[in-house]
């Protein structure tokens, strides 16, 4: 029964491990999937394409995007594609659909010619092609980014996009089916070797039988056990002594009485050599009561044992006979000497060429087994460990996790970002600087760096010994402050020392509109003793100008207490500032004019713009500030009085001498610090002034 049971375990095995391979092979689904665009989609001057695109399968996938001429690609966040697409015209990739066949899309009339897209600061990453690219999505942070497809912003943008991805659809049955298709295999394999058969010994003496004294059917190979049954039954209901002993003592006392020959052959005949005494020895000690207690399975073991006993007790009576010796002992002694025997044959012998057939069948029943816990062993496990075998959710990706974890808002400029605007503005102002050309500077400089610059070249083309303005560096960057504000304008704050800087320059730059790159707007020194406040490097967040939550004062009355503090040295203001070195060369200035000029009144001012002012938070919660102050000298001459200007200013005003009076006009860039606590100070951190502009009343 067992053995029945393992064959039908090691075939259904077979078809279960058969099953999970064939998934593996024959049935495995197509390793990717490729989805594309509908073909009628609108031409447009610029493509986007959505988060919702890009989240595709946690952003692990190919695009494929062909086009009749130049290709375009810039990868920034999705507002900021947004901002700069604005009212133009565009054509929108979604999702896939649910049978990833197709991408959805969405066109958006606008405006069908926009500027070349190429060259924004805003563009994390750009890539160019000719015909076809293939792009391989990565993102560069945390957050919602998007792409940007164009041509040249007047010819339709790439719409022939198609996508690649990982096939999800995998063999989730395949690992476990060859588990337990092996586990089927070991199991029949245990049962094949628990099956019962035959004890040992009992093969080579049915054998040794089967070639001596007990003949086989010539039709069918078998013992002859019906006969076997049949003696033992006779011999029961037959007058016969108790036991075989008594047997061969009356066989003893017959032959010595005369005619003992003829009666040897009826005591002889009552247990048949090849009947009787082949009955296993508990049969032939406990006669009939025993003999119908005993199973089918011992009569066939143990008579095959007492054959082979008397076997070769047979032969060693007629090598008695023939010496003349008496044969009554020996064949007392013989029921003896076969149960002795009996015994020791049960025992098994490996040298006895007889039991070779039974060692073969043991050898294969464990050479059996032990392939098939082999293939148990090794075949599951090697697949389990498959990592593609079976798929599982996705891990939550390192991007997911630093979004859910970071503050609300992201930097506009990754650092990337910052090097490369950094380097461009740095390149620009060199090349006007080298040029006195202000046009030059037009593309990366603005607002009052721009002023302040073109003045001095102006004036140095008149006056050899105006100095140069300080250089502006790109590198080392010592310091970064980039803006969350999601809106335009944006701001950004750079610190950097170049070689021929005295002193660290703090740079401001700001973005007016999204279809325009940074521009310089300050560029002031680090005032001596000044320590750079600490910013959050993800990001820092602009503090409305009339806000006074967590500060000082706000940024709008800070301003206007600088003016003040500025102009009068008695100002209610003074003990709102801390002491800074540039106050007082300020004053220093204003009391040289006053006290030089008895022909002339002065007017001083110090003039906040609230227009172009920023303010930043810092990372203990107060603020910067910048603002672009102008400084302001108001000359009016007593009774026509004549009165001077420099040589600078005279480039401005058209001469030297007035009899009315003049106005000079200096550029006058200042970055405080506001304090986050009531009983704090303000700080100066940065200003200069540069004359900019003058005329004659």
């Amino acid at each position: 029964m067992r053995l029945k049971i393992a064959i039908v375990l090691a075939v259904l095995g077979l078809i279960v491990l058969g099953l999970g391979i064939g998934q593996r092979t024959i049935w495995l689904p197509p390793a990717m999937l490729t989805t594309s665009v509908p073909a009628d989609v609108a031409p447009a001057p610029l493509t986007v394409v959505s988060p919702e695109l890009l989240k595709t399968r946690d952003g692990k996938f190919t695009l494929t995007i062909k086009s009749d001429g130049p290709i375009q690609l810039a990868v920034a966040r999705e507002r900021d594609i947004a901002g700069w697409v604005g009212d133009a015209s565009y054509t929108k990739f979604g999702a896939p659909d649910a049978d990833f066949t197709t991408l959805t899309t969405e066109s958006v009339k606008g405006t069908e010619s926009v500027p070349n897209p190429a060259g924004s600061d805003m563009w994390v990453s750009e890539e160019k092609a000719t015909g076809e690219m293939t792009y391989t999505w990565q993102a560069p942070g945390h957050g919602d980014w998007a792409l940007l497809l164009s041509s040249d912003g007047k010819a339709p943008a790439p719409t022939n996009i198609s996508m690649t991805v990982d096939n999800e659809a995998g063999t989730p049955w395949a690992v476990p089916l060859m588990v337990i298709g092996s586990a089927l295999l070991a199991l029949a394999a245990l049962l094949f070797l628990l099956a019962p058969r035959p004890p040992k010994g009992a093969e080579a003496a049915v054998g040794r039988r089967a070639a001596g004294r007990v003949p086989a059917d010539p039709a069918t190979g078998a013992l002859e056990v019906e006969k076997i049954v049949a003696a033992r039954r006779g011999a029961a209901a037959a007058p016969a002594p108790a036991t075989i002993a008594e047997a061969g003592r009356a066989a003893k006392d017959d032959a010595g009485k005369p005619g003992s020959g003829a009666a040897a052959g009826p005591a002889t005949a009552a247990i048949p050599t090849d009947a009787a005494s082949a009955l296993p020895s508990s049969l032939r000690g406990t006669g009939p009561a025993a003999a119908s207690a005993a199973t089918a399975e011992a009569d066939v073991t143990e008579t095959a044992d007492a054959g082979k006993d008397d076997a070769g007790k047979s032969k060693d009576a007629g090598k008695d006979d023939s010496k003349g010796k008496d044969d009554g002992p020996d064949a007392g002694s013989g029921g003896g000497a076969a149960k002795e025997s009996s015994t020791k044959d049960a025992k098994p012998s490996g040298n006895n060429p007889k039991e070779g057939g039974k060692n073969t069948m043991g050898r294969l029943r464990w050479g059996a087994a032990f392939a098939a816990v082999l293939m148990a062993g090794s075949v599951g496990p090697a697949m389990a460990a498959d990592d593609t075998a079976s798929p599982s959710a996705p891990a939550p990706s390192a991007s997911a996790t630093a979004e859910a974890n970071a503050a609300p808002g992201f930097p506009n400029l990754l650092d990337s970002q910052v090097e490369r605007i950094a380097a461009a503005v740095a390149t620009a102002v060199a090349s006007g600087d080298n040029a006195k050309n202000a046009k030059v500077l037009e593309p990366r400089v603005a607002g009052m760096a721009l002023a302040m610059r073109t003045a001095n070249y102006k004036i140095r083309a008149t006056v050899s010994a105006q100095a140069a303005p300080e250089p502006v560096s790109g590198t080392p960057l010592l310091a970064r402050v980039v803006s969350t504000t999601e809106g335009w304008p944006r701001t950004a704050m750079f610190v950097t020392q170049g070689e021929k800087n005295t002193l660290p320059q703090l740079l401001t730059l700001v973005q007016a509109s999204a279809r325009e790159n940074y521009k310089l707007s300050n560029a002031t020194p680090l005032l001596p003793g000044q320590t750079f406040p600490g910013v959050d490097k993800e990001g820092t967040a602009a503090v409305p100008l009339d806000s006074a939550t967590g500060l000082l004062m706000s940024p709008k009355a800070a301003i206007a207490a600088l003016s003040d503090r500025l102009t009068k040295e008695d100002s209610k203001f003074k003990a709102s500032f801390n002491d800074s070195v540039y106050i007082t060369s300020v004053f220093d200035l204003q009391k040289k004019v006053s006290e030089g000029a008895k022909d002339a009144s002065y007017v001083f001012s110090h003039t906040g713009n609230l227009d172009t002012a920023v303010s930043l938070r810092t990372a203990d919660g107060g603020a910067m500030v910048v603002v672009d102050n102008t400084f302001g000298i108001d000359a009016t001459s007593k009774a026509d009085a004549t009165l001077t200007v420099g040589e600078d200013a005279a480039v401005f005003t058209g001469g030297r001498e007035t009899t009315k009076g003049f106005k000079l006009n200096y550029a006058e860039p200042v970055v405080m610090y506001i304090p986050p606590t009531a009983d704090g100070k303000i700080t100066i951190l940065s200003a200069t002034r540069a004359l900019v502009g003058g005329s004659f009343k």
